[in-house]
């Protein structure tokens, strides 16, 4: 009997004790390596200061993303790797400690540089789109493209669109062998048949006599709750300004070829270029209308398709290898909560993302779900609640912390007027076919 009380005794006090170990394991927040984590330095309060993903379970590991973090956990340096069809670095962004981009580079899977991006005090002052058919140079001023210059490859021949926003016109000029062959002002930023050269995404003349257009009315809109999901796939939702006829997608989460025109979309993907752990994203978006291209009569689209026989280049040059067939109007806001400097342990990581679910819906309706000592333990990791939205003082994203703060941007963006959400391009080979 005495013996029995003993091993009862001993298997009380081993049960308290494990039960003790799991609480403490519960409330782990160390980050260590794992078979895909490679943590290579890490700052004073535990958190990841440089740090590599590497594909498991091969004798050299593929890399698919290496990284570093400021102190406060915003992205200082970020490059990505896909490994199909062929593993190359694809992107790689840097950022100040506020958050604000310095530059951001993208490379073909050939490992060449597709295009790069300069920032100034947050803002873009300067992007250049490379391929075997030229440069095309971005110049911005506040943030806003004010001029899209195109070279071709043997730098005799040039396309330039400069814009007006406040007049609502552009102007098209083009010059070969340094001569001015042609110049045109256009009383609409954007129009039915507007030409392009969509590899390189630059707006050009217009071939069309007498552009028509049918609209239609849709009156849509869509919004879904805040949701977990493993990546922010910014294509799913957020509508990206241009669509050209070829869009390449690296076998990643991301259609970076949107990142070329598409200033709210590379705004995304940059700040959010991986993700630790799921995100809660929520979206709402607005289709007010579309306006369709009316097709010119037959014997007109056979009279272009021959002036584009006959001298392509030029052809090129002035009105592009594209048309706009139809444009979107609308807006698109996208919230996103992000976590950073998850702990390794499990149970440590799903209780930190229920008290942050729980604090996103505090913020989106203004409810106390989250106490005193959840937000403490929510403060010993990265969390940021952040809104995007198609109105420029939201394109590089507002944090949103309370609230208030939730209330005061959604109603901007509810009593903003819809603007154009989408170009979309055919291209010119349609016309005869």
């Amino acid at each position: 009997m005495k013996q029995y009380y003993v091993c009862l005794i001993m298997a009380v006090t081993l049960l308290t004790s494990c039960q003790k170990e799991n609480e403490n394991d519960q409330f782990n927040y160390s980050i260590e390596s794992d078979e895909f984590l490679n943590v290579i330095s890490k700052y004073p309060n535990g958190w990841i200061k440089e740090a590599e993903l590497n594909t498991p379970h091969l004798d050299e590991p593929v890399p698919l993303r290496q990284f570093e973090y400021h102190q406060n956990g915003y992205i200082k340096s970020a490059r990505l790797y896909t490994t199909y069809p062929q593993q190359h670095l694809y992107m790689e962004v840097s950022r100040d400690e506020n958050n604000d981009p310095l530059w951001s580079k993208y490379y073909t899977p050939e490992g060449d540089l597709w295009f790069e991006t300069e920032y100034e005090n947050g803002l873009p002052v300067s992007k250049k789109v490379y391929d075997q058919k030229g440069i095309s140079t971005y110049s911005y001023t506040n943030g806003e493209v004010t001029t899209i210059e195109f070279i071709n490859s043997d730098g005799s021949g040039k396309s330039i669109t400069t814009y007006d926003r406040a007049a609502g016109t552009k102007e098209i000029s083009v010059m070969r062998n340094g001569q001015l062959i042609y110049e045109k002002t256009y009383e609409e930023l954007e129009n039915a048949g507007d030409g392009a050269i969509y590899t390189h995404q630059v707006p050009l003349a217009n071939v069309f006599e007498e552009p028509q257009w049918h609209y239609r009315e849709l009156g849509e809109s869509y919004m879904n709750n805040p949701i977990w999901r493993h990546q922010v796939h910014p294509r799913e939702f957020m509508t990206p300004s241009r669509k050209f006829p070829e869009v390449y997608i690296p076998g990643t989460r991301f259609a970076t070829e949107f990142a070329v025109s598409s200033d709210l979309y590379q705004a995304i993907i940059e700040q959010y270029p991986f993700t630790e752990d799921d995100v809660l994203v929520m979206n709402y978006r607005e289709r007010e209308a579309t306006a369709g291209f009316i097709l010119p009569e037959r014997e007109k689209r056979v009279k272009i398709k021959e002036e584009m026989q006959d001298n392509s280049d030029l052809f090129e040059l002035k009105y592009g290898n594209a048309y706009v067939e139809k444009i979107l109007y609308g807006k698109n806001m996208i919230i996103i909560g992000a976590l950073r400097n998850m702990p390794t342990h499990p149970t440590a990581a799903q209780n930190l993302k229920a008290i942050a679910q729980k604090r996103m819906n505090d913020i989106l309706n203004g409810s106390s779900l989250v106490s005193t000592e959840e937000l403490k333990e929510l403060e010993k990791i990265w969390f940021e609640v952040r809104l995007f939205s198609t109105l420029k003082t939201h394109r590089n994203g507002v944090v949103l912390e309370s609230n208030g703060d939730y209330e005061r941007e959604e109603k901007a963006f509810l009593e903003a007027e819809a603007g154009i959400l989408q170009v979309e391009y055919e291209p010119f080979e349609y016309l005869t076919n």
